[in-house]
């Protein structure tokens, strides 16, 4: 079975709500579908805004990316809106069995690539294992 872009992106949703879950915490899910949101994660503080992404390893596997928008179908073709911090918390994203939480940017992104292993030691490089879901989940 080919898995189309909309199958991969429900599996990757559901694979977070289970994590979540199973790590403790209970979430909610919006009644429509029409939020900028896909859950909501209650911590048992406060209630996180969770936006869910697939994402896609590079040639190498030494990195992956995801989308840090949502894109729709108008009469003028395909719009890319980016999602802010007003409107998500946090990116939720799953690679190999290892989930990670990336932080909201006030003026949103495109794409935002989490780098596995480098040969390079850059001060720009965001590193997958700062993002970890066990990681920053211990911050809520």
């Amino acid at each position: 079975m080919e898995k189309n872009t909309q199958y991969i992106g429900y599996l990757t949703e559901q694979k977070c709500y289970v994590k979540c879950l199973e790590e403790g915490f209970q979430i909610s899910k919006p009644l429509f579908d029409n939020n900028r949101y896909d859950f909501i994660l209650d911590t048992g503080e406060k209630l996180l805004k969770i936006q869910v992404k697939s994402s896609t390893w590079n040639e190498d596997h030494s990195a992956f990316t995801f989308n840090g928008y949502s894109q729709h179908q108008t009469a003028n073709g395909n719009k890319r809106m980016k999602y802010t911090k007003k409107e998500v918390d946090y990116f939720m994203t799953e690679k190999d069995g290892i989930f990670y939480l990336y932080p909201a940017e006030e003026e949103g992104f495109l794409t935002k690539t989490l780098r596995v292993s480098s040969n390079q030691n850059q001060p720009t490089i965001k590193w997958a294992k700062d993002y970890e879901f066990k990681e920053v989940s211990k911050n809520f």
